[in-house]
């Protein structure tokens, strides 16, 4: 696979210029999990075509609260829907969450045509990195090395667990009404700043006539919470020189993912 820099990969995912007002927006949208429709129908089609045998055995399982992994080889997915693997890639924040709603959506098909099955709630799209370009260094950086320019992209590391948190609870989302339009929406409290709120500015509604509301309620009882776990990985004093002090960073897992490492002497990729 041939080498391309990550300004390059940006701007080729996103070439057009618009409007301060119209971006903003847009951003909020996609920070919040409402993607381009077309980008979430590859998605869906892209999950239907490679991983329905994954979807099957999903849906063999009795228990419908669990939650389920849905494992999708980055590779592959770099090389048939370009686009969603660099929106992927820039944005994983949001577009994880898309791409686990795509699932959802997928495994309705699935469901329908083989007749049996029960339905989850909770099935989560994991990253396979092997043979793709997250394994490139401007993706793979050592833990001493992850710099300013890594944050908000996906990328992946490797060390050895050295501390394990105890299993907590976090809000992951709530809903919030347009005093305008009527219109509800979610919104993705951020991990990073200690769970805090950012409501749009303007409603992100946009039908025929955009809302231009700018007051929002929150809609009692929508709080959906998530299993969560804080983890701390070293790099491994094998790969370091003589003398030089291992670094550390914090990782925060959540809903399958919890509880699944513990502190050890055991290599992992994340």
């Amino acid at each position: 696979m041939k080498m391309v820099n990550l300004e390059t990969w940006r701007a080729r995912c996103f070439p057009s210029q618009r409007s301060e007002s119209l971006q903003s927006r847009e951003a909020w949208l996609t920070e919040n999990n409402n993607a381009d429709p077309d980008d979430f129908q590859s998605m869906v089609s892209f999950l239907e075509r490679h991983h329905s045998d994954q979807f099957h055995s999903i849906v063999s399982s009795p228990d419908s609260d669990l939650h389920f992994p849905l494992f999708v080889d980055f590779a592959e997915l770099f090389e048939e829907v370009y686009r969603v693997a660099c929106l992927l890639l820039f944005q994983p924040n949001t577009y994880l969450r898309v791409f686990d709603a795509a699932a959802l959506s997928a495994q309705k098909t699935v469901l329908a045509d083989c007749k049996k099955g029960v339905e989850k709630k909770s099935i989560h799209v994991r990253i396979n990195t092997c043979g793709s370009v997250l394994e490139f260094p401007e993706t793979f950086p050592s833990i001493g090395r992850v710099r300013v320019q890594h944050h908000g992209i996906l990328l992946t590391l490797k060390g050895i667990v050295i501390r394990s948190g105890a299993m907590k609870m976090h809000e992951g989302e709530r809903t919030y009404m347009c005093h305008k339009c009527k219109n509800s929406f979610p919104v993705h409290p951020l991990v990073e700043a200690r769970n805090s709120i950012s409501l749009p500015s303007i409603c992100p509604f946009q039908n025929s006539k955009p809302c231009s509301g700018t007051k929002f309620q929150y809609v009692e009882n929508t709080i959906v919470c998530h299993d969560y776990q804080e983890i701390k990985i070293q790099e491994s004093t094998q790969v370091l020189g003589v003398g030089a002090i291992p670094r550390s960073i914090l990782v925060i897992l959540k809903d399958d993912l919890v509880d699944v490492v513990k502190a050890g002497g055991i290599h992992f990729k994340f």
